[in-house]
């Protein structure tokens, strides 16, 4: 794995981690206010996808187009021969193609 995909999980990772502490704080306010008032606090849900901005869904739509850059490759230009994951392909491929589909994975969010 190269030094930015490294970097790259490491973060994605890091996000993860943040994100369970918060939702277990979170929960951990929500019990002790109820405990002590008898008031359960609703916890804020995430925005709907209707509320998403036209940046937003720009974004979303660059990532989609890497998601099918990556799979165009993967899928209906290499043939997966004995291979039954992306990471058992990805050795057989020339190094310039692995190169192109993680790039794209990258900017999918999807690695």
């Amino acid at each position: 794995m190269e030094q930015r995909e490294l970097i790259v999980a490491a973060g994605r990772e890091a996000i993860a981690d943040v994100q369970r502490a918060a939702d277990e704080a979170v929960a951990a306010v929500v019990r002790v206010i109820e405990a002590e008032t008898g008031v359960t606090l609703a916890v804020p849900a995430a925005p709907s996808v209707m509320d998403a901005t036209r940046s937003q869904l720009t974004a979303a739509d660059a990532r989609a187009q890497h998601a099918v850059a990556a799979m165009d490759i993967v899928l209906r230009r290499w043939t997966w021969g004995d291979a039954q994951t992306l990471g058992e392909l990805m050795p057989e491929l020339p190094e310039d193609v692995r190169e192109q589909v993680v790039d794209h994975l990258v900017r999918a969010g999807l690695s």
